[in-house]
């Protein structure tokens, strides 16, 4: 009579866990990033890897916000933005000169598939990768847990994420990525409300109006 198969299912083991005293957790030592005074009012100061998310509808500012954080995350590593949506299309050149992206530690990838955008980031060693947007990247919650897993060891790494959102705490297909993220923006109306984890309340900011415009005409963000 044959043998029956073993259907006992394996526990899952997990490759890293440990188990802290409160004293321990305590004593703990973080490296942090300091952003300047215009993104610390607005997140806080942040560890050197964190999570972020940009979301709200179609310009509403959260694309020019972020390419003014990569301007201010360049002086602390080099940026990979993975532009999806705009591409290296004249909108984005325009943003890029209209606001003054200048750094020569971002580079723009254009279009690139989620593999050779972690190839690149290893190689390159980018210390921060953007992705605009999700959507258009067609970027999953599985492939977030990766990109986070894969680049651990780092000592300083950064995921922004920019996505669609009609409505608060509802980026489109982009709900689970949302609760992983450290600091979550969400653009409306020309404000900003951030949830930050590394401040005690969230924080509400008017970043721009149709009425303020700066030297070159365009509408000024902070």
């Amino acid at each position: 009579m044959a043998e029956q198969a073993n259907t006992t299912k394996k526990p899952v083991v997990h490759k890293e866990y440990r188990y802290l005293s409160i004293g321990q957790l305590k004593a703990k030592k973080y490296e942090t990033i300091d952003l300047g005074e215009r993104f610390s009012s607005l997140f806080g100061i942040p560890q050197t890897k964190f999570v972020m998310m940009m979301y709200g509808r179609s310009g509403c500012g959260k694309s020019v916000f972020t390419l003014q954080l990569c301007e201010e995350l360049s002086k602390h590593g080099k940026v990979l933005y993975n532009s999806h949506e705009e591409q290296d299309n004249k909108t984005l050149q325009d943003r890029v000169n209209d606001f003054e992206i200048s750094s020569k530690k971002i580079t723009i990838a254009v279009s690139v598939p989620f593999e050779a955008f972690c190839d690149k980031i290893k190689r390159g060693h980018y210390s921060y990768a953007v992705i605009d947007s999700t959507q258009f990247m067609a970027f999953t919650y599985d492939q977030l847990k990766l990109l986070i897993q894969l680049f651990k060891r780092k000592k300083k790494f950064g995921i922004i994420m920019v996505s669609r959102g009609d409505s608060k705490y509802n980026p489109k297909n982009a709900v689970e990525h949302l609760h992983a993220c450290d600091v979550k923006c969400y653009f409306k109306s020309g404000h900003i409300d951030v949830e930050s984890r590394y401040l005690k309340a969230p924080v509400s900011k008017r970043l721009f109006a149709p009425e303020i415009q700066n030297t070159n005409g365009q509408t000024s963000l902070f």
